[in-house]
């Protein structure tokens, strides 16, 4: 009874653990995506590409690699980007406050109106 008890209080932290923060992946080349996303995503690769749908609240965008976009919808929130790499392109609706860090060269952050 008492293990059972346990696993079933261990299993419940898990849960409310796991709730609290969101990762989202992509890891490849030439991958396209759409996605609502709630906490941190991490691009790895080349020349892939990310639409950041509305009702989208990103902690955090991190993108590795060289030649990936990442296109931020109207109604979606990203509260800071970092970029290592080359030729990498991040555009948010126009207004939008974010941190913004970057390694490497011609990486951009453009505002659309």
């Amino acid at each position: 009874m008492r293990q059972r008890l346990r696993k079933f209080l261990l299993a419940g932290v898990a849960a409310v653990l796991a709730a609290g923060c969101s990762h989202t992946a992509i890891d490849g080349e030439g991958l396209s995506q759409e996605q609502v996303i709630y906490g941190t995503v991490g691009i790895k690769g080349e020349d892939n590409e990310l639409t950041i749908l509305p009702a989208s609240e990103v902690t955090k965008l991190s993108i590795i690699g060289q030649g990936n976009r990442v296109v931020v919808e109207d109604g979606a929130v990203v509260y800071k980007i970092e970029i290592v790499g080359e030729d990498n392109e991040v555009v948010c609706p126009e207004g939008m406050s974010v941190e913004y860090s970057t390694i490497g060269e011609d990486n951009r952050l453009r505002y659309r109106p």
